[in-house]
């Protein structure tokens, strides 16, 4: 299944500041029995309508409830969080 973060950052900056780190972040969750790939997608677009980032994630549905459960999502939401000022969550096959 696919498994789409999509978050625009209340800064625009703060995508530039963060991506690494996001990336290294994302990048562990990989290692979570289930999660298959990770992929993270910055905006090119400035317009101020627009999202900041998109993390598409493919894994078994196992790997979704390994994820939720995983310290890399409870550090995500702790970081991030407030920073965001909004997020779409979405999954597909």
């Amino acid at each position: 299944m696919k498994h789409y973060i999509i978050a625009k950052f209340k800064d625009r900056n703060d995508i530039e500041r963060f991506m690494p780190d996001i990336t290294k972040l994302f990048d562990r969750t990989l290692a979570l029995e289930g999660v298959e790939c990770v992929d993270i997608h910055k905006s090119n677009s400035t317009r101020e309508n627009r999202y900041s980032l998109m993390i598409e994630m493919t894994l078994t549905p196992e790997g979704l409830n390994a994820f939720d459960a995983s310290d890399e999502h409870r550090l995500w939401k702790e970081t991030y969080g407030e920073r965001l000022e909004s997020k779409a969550i979405f999954d597909c096959e």
